[in-house]
């Protein structure tokens, strides 16, 4: 579990293509990780599988290369860390499983002195999920929606998050890392349903 403060960002050094369709990659940390942690990489919950001292290697799975933008990451690109919360840690964010549910297109950015509002896509599949004033994680950063249209949603982005993680690097096509708000989620995926139920049940 995270919180969607990224910590830093880590460049990719190495990718190793792996028997059976998944990859190895490698990332240039500051960190000192231990074999079997979990750490987000641009909002995807990975395990360490080997770190040294300036550098980190997580395996990927075909599923992870498939739904993630991880599978079209190259050496010399940055990504977005976060180590997993403590019990004991405040949380500044909110709740990130790591578990991305699709990737989404940037339409716009737009820089406003040292503020930033980028533009995503609207998928179908996640307009449920896209409320204005809710959180969502976008490459692993906590973010709060500022404005909803038909076919797209907007954040805004202080400076702090501008240079701490990859936004900076982003360009109008990139593709980013999506989950929704957990809480959100659990509603508008199982609401409908328990309302269904409720009132056939009270139909009888």
């Amino acid at each position: 579990m995270f919180s969607g403060i990224v910590e830093a960002t880590g460049e990719v050094v190495d990718i190793k293509y792996l028997d059976g369709g998944g990859r190895q990659i490698a990332i240039s940390t500051n960190f000192n990780f231990k074999k079997g942690q979990s750490v987000s990489i641009n909002g995807v919950c990975l395990t360490v599988v080997s770190s040294s001292k300036n550098k980190v290697k997580f395996d990927l799975s075909p599923e992870t290369l498939r739904r993630t933008n991880l599978g079209s990451i190259k050496i010399g690109d940055y990504v977005n860390i976060e180590r997993a919360l403590k019990l004991t840690d405040r949380i500044s964010g909110h709740f990130v499983q790591g578990h991305v549910l699709t990737t989404l297109k940037i339409l716009d950015i737009v820089r406003f002195g040292e503020f930033s509002r980028f533009e995503f896509q609207m998928k179908d599949e996640i307009r449920k999920y896209i409320i204005e004033k809710a959180f969502v994680s976008i490459d692993g950063i906590s973010l709060t929606i500022s404005e909803v249209r038909e076919n797209s949603f907007f954040v805004d982005v202080i400076p702090e998050t501008w240079k701490i993680t990859n936004l900076k690097f982003r360009k109008v096509g990139d593709e980013v890392n999506f989950e929704p708000d957990i809480i959100v989620k659990v509603v508008a995926d199982l609401l409908p349903d328990i309302l269904k139920s409720f009132l056939q049940s009270e139909k009888k």
